[in-house]
């Protein structure tokens, strides 16, 4: 195994992988020379953007797949959330490249390729796959608890401790995973393997099948939740309203009253009055309860 400060190179009698870590233009210029590969497509490979799939080239496969980034945090898009992995491959040779070191690689190599277990590209790409596929495992777990555990604070009225804040940033996580997974889905759906290695993929769509599973039931369980929370925020503002409403029901007439008489006319025949006082709280109260009989008849109270 031959090694640079970016490429790394393994071989058999009919295989050659090369994998490269952030090439530069010079590097991509020599390996599109020497395996007639079109350098604009190769260079094209590093943009970030890319999302996955699969394009056949005149002597070459060319597959994009994405690694989940484990150190994303709050990703609001794909390129933040994962790493892109170009992968070009015929019978012979895999040439693979990406912008940063990606430890699948090296777990291929050591301990399939270099104990024999796999050794034609097609066998390479598969095991590429499963670990590009495996890797979103973790936040699919993460993502479900996630979820049940804000349901539990929702739904045994803790909402003041969900915010939308969160809920957003859990619902754009699911969608994100779930449309990385259903792109990668189609890639692999297409990928052809040797004999010996087809129960290896049908492990792979297995695996790739219970992550969309998952991730759709956890898009859906957000969106549900998202809904769900504004509904009671909703509620709850509606009651502070009918509460509020209430006050000034009872409030409104006793106010009139008092402003009726605290405008001091020096000809108001009730100023003089002896029972003038105790007949206006009297009156106010007839009307708070009167008042309050009609709420309860009409069951807001």
């Amino acid at each position: 195994m031959d090694k640079t400060l970016n490429t790394t190179a393994w071989s058999n009698d009919h295989t050659i992988w090369i994998d490269i870590t952030d090439p530069t233009p010079a590097e991509l210029k020599e390996y599109s020379k020497e395996y007639d590969l079109d350098y604009y497509s190769l260079a094209d490979c590093l943009e970030p953007a890319h999302l996955p799939k699969k394009e056949t080239l005149p002597h070459f496969t060319f597959i994009i797949l994405r690694v989940y980034d484990e150190t994303a945090k709050n990703p609001t898009s794909i390129q933040e959330m994962s790493h892109k992995i170009a992968i070009f491959y015929n019978e012979k040779v895999v040439l693979t490249v990406h912008r940063v070191h990606a430890a699948i690689m090296e777990e291929i190599r050591s301990k399939y390729l270099e104990t024999g277990v796999i050794s034609e590209p097609a066998e390479i790409v598969t095991k590429m796959m499963y670990y590009t596929v495996k890797s979103y495992e973790p936040v699919a777990i993460s993502l479900s608890e996630k979820i049940d555990r804000m349901e539990r604070l929702v739904f045994v009225g803790r909402q003041t401790r969900v915010t939308l804040e969160h809920l957003y940033y859990l619902k754009n996580n699911c969608r994100l995973n779930r449309r990385i997974i259903s792109l990668t889905k189609d890639v692999i759906m297409q990928h052809a393997t040797t004999e010996r290695d087809a129960g290896a993929l049908q492990d792979v769509k297995d695996l790739m099948q219970k992550l969309s599973l998952s991730f759709d039931e956890t898009h859906d369980d957000a969106a549900n939740l998202s809904t769900i929370y504004l509904s009671i925020v909703s509620l709850k503002t509606n009651d502070v309203m009918k509460l509020l409403t209430i006050f000034s029901v009872f409030f409104m007439p006793l106010t009139f009253i008092a402003g009726i008489y605290g405008m001091n006319f020096e000809y108001m025949p009730e100023l003089s009055w002896k029972l003038g006082y105790p007949m206006v709280l009297l009156l106010m109260s007839i009307i708070s309860i009167v008042i309050f009989w009609w709420f309860k008849r009409r069951k807001i109270l």
